[in-house]
């Protein structure tokens, strides 16, 4: 019977992207004017013996270092989503500023969020996968933490991972702007009637930190289990990995506030061994 592996297995996911903001301070959120334009600089994995790789195609070579997907977009718009299949859009707002109308924004999912999908396979033995505090960076602007969130669907071939993020403790956001623009508090858009009147739903958004690798044990240096994993990716298993960066228009520091900011964004991520996954 194999000994069972020790090793932890580390593979970074760092991926940059460059958040420059354009629009007219006057504007709130539920007007649409624009907020972000995005351009990606570059993006990369850490170098290094790892069993957890990357690449931005199925059928691609999977290394150490991957450049990120994304679709081709113009300006970050406010969406709302509960479960990243379904987003709407603010259409008319009260003269207090409240939100009381919506569409559906599905199809402008490819230009009013950064969305795409990169691949991750675990070489050798299996893997859980979290994420890995020391990599992770999203800038220190506080107002886009606060307004900004990150979705992920993992598929392997077990089952689909759907999660939203919010980015708030990443930085000190208690001092970030904030006004309530919808009905209901701390809740997003989960559909529409017929007249376009908002269906809420308890804004799903998780903490990040409940999914990073723990740290280091031992001379190695290398990460152990945290307290929940993104995934599991059995031996030699590849996962697909898609992704959304948004502005959470129902959140109450997404407003005028958020324009005019620059920022980026970098994921990191850490696999590490799994019991019985391995060949």
């Amino acid at each position: 019977m194999k000994k069972k592996k020790l090793l932890i297995w580390l593979a970074a996911c760092w991926i940059f992207l460059l958040l420059s903001v354009i629009g007219a301070a006057t504007y709130a959120w539920f007007t649409f004017q624009p907020y972000t334009n995005v351009e990606p600089i570059s993006s990369t994995v850490s170098s290094g013996d790892t069993a957890l790789l990357i690449s931005s195609l199925p059928g691609g070579s999977f290394t150490a270092e991957c450049v990120l997907p994304q679709s081709v977009s113009g300006n970050l718009e406010p969406v709302s989503t509960a479960d990243l299949e379904h987003f709407y859009g603010a259409v008319r707002q009260t003269r207090q500023g409240i939100s009381v109308m919506f569409e559906d924004a599905a199809n402008r999912v490819d230009t009013d969020t950064i969305h795409g999908i990169f691949y991750l396979q675990s070489l050798k033995d299996g893997c859980d996968v979290y994420f890995n505090r020391n990599g992770m960076d999203f800038g220190q602007d506080i107002q886009m933490l606060a307004a900004l969130r990150l979705g992920l669907r993992i598929s392997t071939d077990e089952r689909i991972y759907t999660y939203i993020f919010r980015l708030d403790e990443m930085g000190d956001t208690k001092n970030a702007s904030a006004r309530q623009t919808t009905v209901q508090a701390n809740a997003v858009i989960e559909g529409i009637t017929a007249d376009g009147a908002p269906v809420y739903r308890q804004d799903p958004a998780l903490s990040l930190s409940d999914y990073f690798a723990a740290a280091g044990r031992g001379t190695n240096g290398l990460p152990a289990a945290g307290r929940a994993k993104l995934c599991t990716i059995n031996a030699n298993g590849l996962a697909s990995v898609e992704y959304w960066l948004y502005l959470e228009g129902c959140d109450e520091n997404c407003i005028n506030d958020v324009q005019s900011r620059e920022g980026y964004i970098q994921l990191s991520f850490a696999g590490v061994s799994a019991p019985g996954t391995e060949n």
